[in-house]
């Protein structure tokens, strides 16, 4: 409830009249109070008036208690406050206290669709509610969606799954949604133990699970479900099967696979959408098909912000510094306006060309544009200042941002650290990365790797205990290889591909090569 100490004498007094027994005549008196006092404003008040016109609706006969409730309903369609979600879950748990169960479910199905309106837990109570006492709607599949999907939105898989379990009949509608809310929480084992029990699956069942896989760095998975979905049914994949695989394409760099889908993308023609153009120029970038990427950008004839942006990363990764901001200077001259996204490219974009005053400049300049920078922006700054020598200038900025440093932007500071020999500024670093991330073992490796160039062997052997004491283990190498049109992955150590003795042969010839070239370091080969 709002500080009443605030209100004025009319809306303490209108409270009063609301807070007594009343009947239909004295909450019609109490209505016209408040449309003379324009007291509707108050969204406490509305809400307080409509549980009175509900509450008291219980208490009149049956043709009266229809009109207090409508009497409620009238009053709640017309508010001013159109998005409140303690006023709206109030209408809802009023049509349920008059067992108007249909009411609530559709009144719920309205605001959604034609408001901003955010529900809530309290929200979700009272459909699980409405929908268990109607026999009508017990059995009906579409009410027990629109409550299950409520709670996947907020997170609540708990609580819509005991409701999917009380369900007497399941759609492919309510597991596709369980799917899918186990795949935004990242529970993606859930998922696909649900999605392989489903009895019948659509494409928009098959679009979630692999789209699951791809949020959840999972590419692999992704790949082989998507092949799954062209050998075994008689589905054609859509633009979201599509926006969902390329991701998948791009962090595997299976360029084989992702030309096919840009052929297929053509044959159907799906080259026209704007998601589909953006993920194909992200998925062309990511493969190192920068030239690739810029056809498709040039080829689209609708721009938006979003295709911006994903061609300037996409220069910016390919260490195409200069293109990529000649690209951003072409869409501020076409009059298209950058948002964080953009400024974050075009950061990397200085960052990977080693570009540090168009990186101050562009940074600073976010002010113009009325942007914030995020921590990701001051991320990106500070590894730029790093990779430059600028040590102080970086740690500077780290100590005096907006956020809370995190283990991304010291591990990336150490690294510079450990790359000027800065030996006592990287062991300060180091301490602050132990107590946030104990179990990253690259911060170690760093240190340990400097200490090992300035030849102090004990300090060396005080990292390895301190990384035994924090239970850090140094992650397994891995890499992988798209040939013809089949990704091959190679683990380090791995002793288990049928290729081995191969690989091991020609890696082998290719030292041999390399040290009669003169130009060999003192790595070796001792993962196969």
């Amino acid at each position: 409830m709002t500080e009443q100490y605030l209100w004025s004498p009319k809306e303490r007094k209108c409270l009063r009249l609301l807070q007594q027994k009343n009947t239909r005549a004295s909450l019609l008196q109490i209505h016209a109070f408040m449309l003379r006092s324009a007291l509707e404003t108050n969204v406490n008040l509305l809400t307080k008036f409509i549980t009175a016109c509900s509450s008291a609706a219980a208490l009149f006969v049956a043709s009266d208690s229809v009109v207090g409730i409508h009497h409620a309903r009238q009053v709640f369609d017309n508010r001013p406050h159109r998005n409140d979600t303690f006023l709206c879950n109030t209408m809802m748990k009023s049509h349920l206290g008059m067992r108007q169960f249909n009411e609530s479910i559709t009144l719920y199905r309205d605001l959604l669709r034609d408001t901003c309106f955010t529900p809530d837990n309290y929200t979700f109570v009272t459909l699980a509610k409405s929908c268990s006492s109607s026999l009508a709607l017990w059995e009906d599949a579409a009410a027990y969606n629109v409550v299950i999907d409520g709670y996947v939105k907020v997170g609540d898989m708990s609580s819509a799954r005991n409701l999917f379990e009380q369900m007497p009949q399941r759609d492919v509608v309510s597991w596709t949604s369980m799917v899918d809310g186990y795949c935004r929480n990242g529970d993606v084992g859930s998922a696909r133990l649900l999605f392989d029990e489903m009895p019948e699956k659509n494409l928009y069942s098959w679009n979630a699970m692999v789209g699951g896989y791809c949020q959840n760095k999972q590419p692999h998975e992704a790949l082989k479900l998507f092949h799954e979905l062209q050998s075994e049914t008689s589905l054609e994949p859509d633009e979201v099967t599509v926006v969902s695989v390329l991701p998948a394409i791009a962090d595997l760099g299976a360029l084989d696979l992702g030309g096919w889908i840009h052929q297929y993308v053509r044959s159907k023609k799906l080259d026209k959408k704007l998601n589909v153009c953006t993920a194909l120029i992200d998925m062309y970038a990511k493969c190192g098909e920068i030239k690739k990427a810029k056809r498709v950008f040039d080829s689209m004839p609708k721009k938006e912000t979003s295709v911006w942006n994903s061609l300037i990363n996409g220069l910016a990764i390919n260490g195409c510094g200069k293109e990529a901001l000649d690209a951003f200077m072409e869409m501020e001259m076409k009059r298209f306006m950058p948002n964080e996204i953009t400024m974050l490219a075009v950061l990397s974009a200085c960052n990977h060309s080693g570009m540090v005053e168009e990186g101050r400049r562009w940074f600073k300049a976010m002010e113009v544009f009325s942007l914030t920078p995020r921590i990701e922006h001051y991320g990106c700054m500070v590894d730029l200042l790093g990779r430059a020598g600028c040590l102080e200038e970086a740690e500077k900025l780290i100590d005096r941002m907006p956020y809370a440093v995190n283990g991304i932007i010291l591990s990336s500071f150490l690294f510079a650290c450990s790359y000027a020999s800065d030996v006592t500024r990287a062991k300060r670093v180091l301490e602050k990365t132990t107590e946030m991330e104990p179990w990253n073992d690259g911060n170690y490796v760093m240190l340990r790797n400097l200490y090992a160039t300035e030849r102090r062997w004990k300090d060396v052997e005080d990292i390895k205990g301190l990384m035994r004491q924090k239970g850090a283990k140094k992650e397994v190498g891995c890499s992988s290889i798209e040939v013809n049109g089949r990704v091959c992955e190679f683990v380090a150590a791995d002793i288990s591909h049928p290729q081995r003795g191969l690989i091991r042969s020609v890696l082998g010839h290719l030292l041999i090569h390399i040290k009669r070239q003169n130009t060999c370091t003192d790595e070796n080969v001792n993962g196969w």
